[in-house]
């Protein structure tokens, strides 16, 4: 039988049932940092499975499956290189998440040209001109990530307000 010290601390400990349950459907989204050399996708559970859930990819371009290299680091990423580039046909990416009480998978059909977005740029800096107080000098670097500036060329926004001000102003800049 229990001391009346043992009920009590056993009656105080907290009891956490978890709910493990199948998966439901992957989220999957795609970019293109590094056009035109390939593009990843990357997935995630909107809801906990509490048990150990793996994931199968399949990548469809032009009615066949397109190699698929899991990411060493982030394990609900892969990489894919463009078949081709300037192509109108769709990509179509599978991604299934499997655990011991079920399976559920989540598609994501795209064009090309609807997820290639480069990273921003680097080392951007803002000195101020000498002779013009009132005007600054903004210089940056092409992000390393994109891989052949000559070729795909970038176009930059700049924005910019002075302090005193409310509103945005902005020069678009492309360099050829």
């Amino acid at each position: 039988m229990f001391s009346p010290w043992q009920l009590i601390i056993f009656l105080c400990v907290p009891l956490f049932l978890l709910s493990v349950v199948p998966p439901q459907e992957p989220k999957v989204t795609c970019r293109s940092n590094a056009y035109p050399k390939g593009f990843y996708c990357s997935w995630h559970l909107t809801h906990p499975t509490y048990i150990p859930t793996s994931f199968e990819v399949d990548v469809q371009y032009n009615q066949r499956s397109l190699d698929v290299q899991k990411d060493p680091v982030h394990k609900n990423r892969c990489h894919v290189q463009f078949p081709e580039v300037f192509s109108n046909n769709p990509y179509k990416v599978n991604v299934t998440a499997v655990n011991a009480l079920g399976k559920a998978s989540g598609t994501l059909s795209f064009e090309e040209s609807s997820i290639v977005k480069p990273d921003p740029p680097e080392r951007v800096t803002a000195t101020p001109i000498l002779s013009k107080p009132r005007r600054l000098e903004v210089s940056w670097h092409s992000p390393a990530t994109w891989p052949d500036i000559d070729t795909f060329p970038l176009k930059y926004f700049l924005r910019y307000r002075p302090l005193i001000q409310e509103r945005w102003q902005h020069v678009s800049i492309a360099l050829y």
